[in-house]
Formats: C-alpha cells, sequence, structure tokens
C-alpha cells in the first residue's frame, strides 16, 4: 500500500509515538497517530482507494471513542485509516472511495486543543498490546517521493520473491513508491511462504548433515574398531609366534639335556659295567686263591689242629648259619639296591666257598685224628 497525505500543505504538529508521558493516563506508549495542523474547514482526503467503514461520532465507533469527535474509517487494501476531529463528513458507511477523493472537512471536534486533524493507521489484523492500541506508525506508508519504475518493481521482486514479476504486480505497483513496493513484498504471504520453505530445506540440510555426520562417525568408528581388532590380531599372532618359538627354544634344550643325560648315563653305565667287571675278576681271583688256600690246606699233612668233638660240631653248624645269614643279608640289599645283585652273589658265593672251605678242614683233622 502506498498511501498520500490526507491534507495539502501538510505541517506535522504531533508526530507517533510523541509525548508519551501524556498518554500513558491511555495506557499508551505515546501518540499514536500524525496531528497535521490546518484551519477548520480544510478538506480531507481519502489517503488510498477503499470502502468508508465507519463515519460519524466516535463514541458510536469502538474503535475510534467519544475523543475522536467527528470522524471516519476507510478499509483499502491491507490497512485501515482513520481521520479525527473532523467539522463533517460528506460520506456514508459502505461507500466505496478513490484514492484523494474528499471525505470531510477539518475541525475541532472531540478532545482537542484546537484545530486539526488526527491521522492514524491500523492494520487489518491489529496487535492491540502494541503500546499503541494496534495503531502503526502512518509515514512509512505515505507516498512522498516519486512512484516505483518497473525495472525497479521487477528487481524487488527477483530481491524479495526470487522471482519474474508478473503483469498485474507491475500494473499495481507502478502506482507507489519503490520502498512501499519492497515493504509490502517483504510482509506478503508469499514472501512468509517462501521464508518458510527456506527455512525447511534448511532444516532439512541440517538434518541431513547431521545424519551424515553420524554415518561418517558411525563408520570411523567401525573402521577404529576394525583396526583394533586388527591390530589385537596381529598382537595375538606375534604372541603365539613368540610362545611357539619359547617351546621350540624349551624343547631344544630338552633334546640336548636329554642327550646330554643320555650321554652321562651311557658313560656311568660304562663305568660301572667296568668297575664291576673288574670287581668281578677280583672277585673270581681272590676266591681263586681262597679256593687254592683252602686246597693247600686240606692237601697239607701237617694240618691237624687239636679241635674236640664238640667244637667240631658247633664249627659246623656255625658254618652253615653263616653261609644262610650271608646268603640273606646280602640278597636283602640287593632287593633293596644298596648292593648290585652281581657283587652280593659274588660276596655269597665267596663266603659260602670259605665256609665249605672250614668245613673240610674239620672234616680231614677228623680224619686224622
Amino acid at each position: 500500500m502506498a498511501l498520500r497525505y490526507p491534507v495539502d500543505n501538510v505541517k506535522i504538529s504531533q508526530g507517533f509515538g510523541s509525548d508519551p508521558s501524556f498518554y500513558k493516563q491511555y495506557g499508551q506508549l505515546g501518540h499514536n497517530g500524525l496531528d497535521i495542523a490546518v484551519p477548520a474547514g480544510t478538506p480531507v482526503y481519502a489517503a488510498d482507494d477503499g470502502v468508508v467503514q465507519f463515519e460519524g461520532w466516535g463514541q458510536n465507533s469502538s474503535w475510534m471513542g467519544s475523543i475522536a469527535g467527528i470522524c471516519a474509517i476507510i478499509k483499502h487494501r491491507g490497512c485501515q485509516t482513520g481521520y479525527a476531529h473532523l467539522a463533517s463528513t460528506v460520506v456514508s458507511k459502505g461507500q466505496t472511495v478513490s484514492k484523494g477523493q474528499v471525505i470531510g472537512y477539518s475541525g475541532a471536534t472531540g478532545v482537542v486543543s484546537g484545530p486539526h486533524l488526527h491521522f492514524e493507521v491500523f492494520p487489518l489484523n491489529p496487535n492491540f498490546n502494541n503500546g499503541f492500541a494496534g495503531r502503526i506508525d502512518p509515514m512509512p506508508y505515505i507516498n512522498t517521493s516519486k512512484t516505483a519504475t518497473a525495472d525497479q518493481i521487477k528487481q524487488a521482486y527477483r530481491d524479495i520473491l526470487e522471482r519474474d514479476a508478473d503483469a498485474g504486480g507491475l500494473k499495481h505497483y507502478q502506482a507507489y513508491t519503490i520502498e512501499f513496493v519492497r515493504q509490502d513484498l517483504a510482509r506478503s504471504q508469499e514472501k512468509r511462504a517462501l521464508d518458510a520453505a527456506k527455512a525447511e530445506a534448511v532444516r532439512v540440510a541440517a538434518e541431513r548433515a547431521q545424519e551424515e555426520a553420524a554415518r561418517k562417525a558411525e563408520e570411523a568408528k567401525k573402521a577404529a574398531d576394525a583396526k583394533k581388532a586388527l591390530e589385537a590380531a596381529e598382537k595375538a599372532a606375534r604372541e603365539q609366534a613368540a610362545a611357539e618359538a619359547e617351546l621350540a627354544r624349551i624343547a631344544e634344550e630338552e633334546r640336548i639335556a636329554r642327550e646330554r643325560a643320555e650321554a652321562k648315563a651311557r658313560e656311568q653305565a660304562e663305568i660301572a659295567q667296568e668297575a664291576k667287571e673288574v670287581h668281578m675278576a677280583t672277585t673270581a681271583e681272590q676266591i681263586k686263591e681262597i679256593g687254592a688256600t683252602a686246597q693247600k690246606v686240606l692237601d697239607s699233612n701237617d694240618f691237624t689242629p687239636p679241635i674236640s668233638d664238640k667244637t667240631k660240631t658247633i664249627a659246623y653248624f656255625a658254618t652253615d648259619i653263616a653261609i644262610i645269614v650271608s646268603s640273606l643279608v646280602f640278597t636283602i640289599l640287593a632287593i633293596l639296591a644298596y648292593v648290585d645283585a652281581v657283587v652280593a652273589i659274588t660276596i655269597n658265593t665267596a663266603i659260602g666257598t670259605a665256609m665249605l672251605g672250614i668245613k673240610q678242614t674239620f672234616r680231614l683233622s677228623s680224619k686224622k685224628q
């Protein structure tokens, strides 16, 4: 929308939002319109094309109130305009008016300090909590400069709606300033839809980016887990190889130790065998010597020991007991592994031979006597 001033020869005596301390009593942040200083009887014009919504005394309008005096309200495309403190109106409710058409004459009705025109603008869906009873500043919507060119309108469409202007838009907006065109496009439903679509696209992109980041993080985690598993497997393989090498080393040491033990055992066995053979040879020689000595004694005619029969009897039994005892003792020692079995047999044989030799001596002695 692009409004014109409602009077000619404009002189603003009070702007929008001014004198907040005075208007605080009305629950407002300041003046809610423009006060234009004009003499009473000055023609008042419609600010834009529209339809008259109300005309008459303000106390009959829930919107204007008695403070407005004689007033009028016109509905335009996108907003409504109010004209207060008039001396009279020349339009009726429901009448269609065009931009610049006379709707009444200025005066000093209502609460005023002198003749002037109070002009205000409020949206079709006003915010009554904005501190100005739903009114907005008229100045941004009043055309005080040249109207927009076709090129300016096209550029505004491209900048704001991101599309080419249609013929209807070009025709309509060429009656307004480029500032108004840009403001109107920026507040349009199409712009809100465009912004919503962009916001949705950003949200979707962010969501996809988040999903992609999560996917990459999961892949990185899987890769890290795979790497850890590979490292663990390699470590296990190294440890297994080290264990196998250690087992091989221990087995080799055991083999060497076993071979050495076997060689030592063979060496000791050979030494023992040699000792046994030497011992057996010595024992055999000793037995041979004992036997030879005993034979010499038996063969000697001079061996006539004076032995009584009782002594002879005891000697016979003693030699037998000695043979039996020595046989038992060395047999037990051989079983208990205190002496070698061959050695035990050899000693027993020697003792038995000796005892038999003694018995033979006693026999011979008995014969000679």
